[in-house]
């Protein structure tokens, strides 16, 4: 049995069905992704998990005990869950120290030593357990309300869009801290997230939520290059969607023939999906190359963003990235290859 198995879940608000069925399992000290567009239903999960809703219908079991069954939950108090929440919710009026002890029953000493090996842990000096949380820049509050919610030695941690208030570079370094000690301590954890590239590189499973339904998990490499359908393509990066005819392993549509990332499918017209990173510019013309013109270019320091339309067919427009050291112009005719296999959709 997985350490958490959701299944079932329900929840309405009135005429709103918040949730719509949601079975989910997480394994023992992994790291799951929940992610989906703004009002899918993520955090209302969340809640659910934590014990600040009972849900409807469905039950939810951590380490094989019953959290809710029906409207028949546990209080949240009981469910040893640690939660850091989007603005870390600190007490302004408490001390580092305050805060991260607050709920601990153990010893002065014992509070103490628990809050200077958790500073310790979450990437802080332990000089900074006496400031006040408005002395604190935000990557710092972050890692503080982590090792508030560590004190007490949670069973599942739960983070909600813990890092989408800091600055891009700070957040990346933020949720790499906060990552490595989660893995160290072997604590399962549940993030919910709108950010597809937070999902993607925080996650050892992946979830994608749209409408309150759960519409695939999975590793997060499978889920991105075999999505179950258009809408869940697009939502987790840039995706190159065009009809084709499906047959002997292979697609025939406007950018050739391109072999199938699941060679035993059956002759028909289908759907199928390439993402942008598998095409590059040719050197020159040759077999596999197709032509396009540049529209429009877009420059990121590092890299440059294309936008291109296909010779012949200018219905098709789609992005590629490239090192900002090519020298393409708006106008220019190019020659493209596309490397890898596509995607057909069931």
């Amino acid at each position: 049995m997985s350490f958490v198995d959701i299944q079932g879940l329900r929840k309405s608000f009135g005429p709103v069905v918040a949730l719509d069925g949601i079975d989910l399992m997480v394994e023992r000290g992994s790291r799951t992704v929940v992610v989906g567009p703004s009002g899918c239903g993520k955090t209302t999960l969340l809640r659910l998990i934590a014990g600040f809703e009972a849900p409807d219908a469905g039950r939810i079991l951590i380490g094989g005990d019953t959290m809710a069954e029906g409207m028949a939950a546990m209080p949240a108090y009981k469910r040893n869950i640690g939660i850091v929440a989007q603005d870390g919710c600190l007490f302004p009026h408490l001390t580092v120290a305050g805060n991260i002890v607050f709920g601990m029953t153990d010893e002065p000493p014992v509070k103490r030593a628990r809050a200077e090996k958790l500073m310790e842990m979450v990437g802080l000096e332990r000089s900074m357990l006496g400031r006040r949380p408005d002395e604190l820049s935000g990557g710092q509050q972050q890692r503080v309300a982590l090792a508030r919610a560590l004190a007490r030695k949670p069973r599942l941690m739960l983070l909600d869009e813990p890092f989408s208030a800091l600055d891009t570079g700070l957040r990346a370094q933020t949720r790499k801290t906060i990552g490595d000690v989660l893995r160290q301590e072997g604590i399962a954890t549940l993030l919910v997230t709108h950010d597809q590239a937070e999902a993607l590189t925080f996650a050892d499973q992946l979830a994608v939520m749209r409408g309150g339904r759960l519409v695939q998990s999975g590793r997060p490499r499978d889920v991105y290059s075999h999505p179950v359908d258009p809408a869940t393509a697009s939502f987790l990066g840039e995706a190159i969607i065009l009809p084709a005819k499906v047959a002997d392993g292979y697609a025939e549509c406007v950018l050739g023939r391109l072999p199938l990332s699941e060679p035993g499918m059956s002759a028909r017209q289908g759907t199928i999906m390439l993402r942008p990173e598998q095409i590059t510019i040719a050197g020159e013309d040759g077999e596999g190359v197709v032509r396009g013109r540049v529209v429009e270019t877009s420059f990121c320091g590092s890299t440059c963003d294309m936008r291109i339309t296909l010779r012949g067919d200018e219905s098709v427009v789609f992005n590629i990235e490239v090192p900002s050291s090519t020298d393409v112009i708006a106008g220019q005719e190019i020659a493209l290859r596309i490397s890898g296999s596509v995607h057909v959709f069931g």
